[in-house]
């Protein structure tokens, strides 16, 4: 099968061994695949790049989110530490003992060991959701690790409300569409940092109140807030704590959270940890998906080949939803 290897410091498409799913794990034939952070930092990190996206941190760190603390890239179940967490496309094969799927069932799948970036991939059951018929691969590809990253800010630490005023800084990027979109479901008010271009999509999302944070300081416009979810870096953390009414809540996905200054405010700090696991998560995003509540937006695909310019689109930043990777053809 053709999948991409990390030779030194490029992404190459070689022709790999097609692996073969174990008791407890299917195998997909992967449609589409998404780009995440974490991907690239493998070009820094070895073929590993660090554990996969769970406790401990912001979507590029912490232990494995299916609670069996790290995942295994580079190891026994993708010795050739294939990147690429995110997958959708059909199962082709079922590992002993599976049942509940059949070949030709059309998935979401988050792969422990990653993997995603090749035409065939393995990943456990409890981490496979079916897909939504009304929406495409390539949007299909693009919700678990951003989905999971959001759940566990807006839904496992800020427990957020009905009613209550929500801040999402990085409002259109893949996380924090994903987080307003959640906040949005349990009936906030939500407030999100955006450049100016990107008000309207926000809107489309569901954003209340868009705040151009190139024309004003948003702490100058944004009070009295239950919540802020930082998808940004430290500074904007550090930011926030003055936007929050005492006893809110300030989730960091992205940036150390100022723990001094959180207590002087009288206000709860939080780095993202693991809480619901990703199977769970999956299955009700995917259920606010058929209620037309949650969507993904594609800004931009990539064959295979392709990879180096996905990454350097990824690493540039101002992704609007998510950068996706087409694998495969039908």
């Amino acid at each position: 099968m053709r999948a991409v290897v990390i030779d030194g410091t490029t992404p190459e498409v070689r022709r790999v061994p097609i692996p073969e799913p174990v008791a407890g794990e299917v195998r997909v034939r992967v449609r589409a695949a998404a780009v995440n952070p974490v991907d690239w930092r493998s070009l820094t990190m070895g073929r590993s790049g660090g554990p996969p996206p769970g406790r401990g941190g912001p979507p590029d760190r912490g232990g494995g989110p299916r609670g069996g603390g790290p995942a295994r890239p580079g190891g026994a179940a993708n010795p050739l530490g294939i990147p690429g967490f995110d997958a959708a496309g059909v199962i082709d094969r079922l590992g002993p003992g599976v049942t509940g799927w059949r070949v030709g069932d059309e998935v979401i799948a988050f792969l422990d060991a990653r993997g995603a970036y090749a035409e065939y991939a393995v990943a456990p059951v409890d981490a496979v959701v079916a897909k939504p018929a009304g929406i495409s691969f390539d949007e299909a590809a693009g919700i678990p690790t951003v989905a999971f990253a959001a759940y566990s800010a807006v839904v496992d630490i800020a427990d957020v409300q009905r009613g209550q005023r929500v801040l999402v800084h990085g409002g259109a990027g893949g996380v924090g569409s994903a987080a307003v979109q959640l906040a949005k479901s349990r009936g906030a008010h939500v407030l999100a940092t955006a450049s100016a271009r990107n008000h309207a999509f926000l809107r489309s999302i569901g954003v209340d109140e868009p705040i151009d944070y190139t024309a004003v300081r948003f702490e100058t416009v944004a009070k009295d807030l239950d919540a802020v979810i930082n998808t940004v870096d430290a500074e904007t953390a550090a930011r926030s704590v003055s936007t929050l009414k005492r006893g809110g809540i300030l989730v960091s996905i992205a940036g150390q959270v100022p723990t001094e200054a959180c207590a002087a405010a009288g206000i709860r700090c939080s780095m993202r940890t693991m809480g619901t696991p990703i199977g769970e998560v999956l299955r009700q995003v995917v259920v606010l998906v058929e209620q037309g509540r949650y969507d993904v937006n594609v800004d931009a695909t990539f064959p295979l080949e392709q990879t180096a310019e996905a990454w350097a689109q990824s690493q540039a930043g101002r992704t609007r939803g998510k950068i996706i990777m087409r694998v495969s053809e039908p």
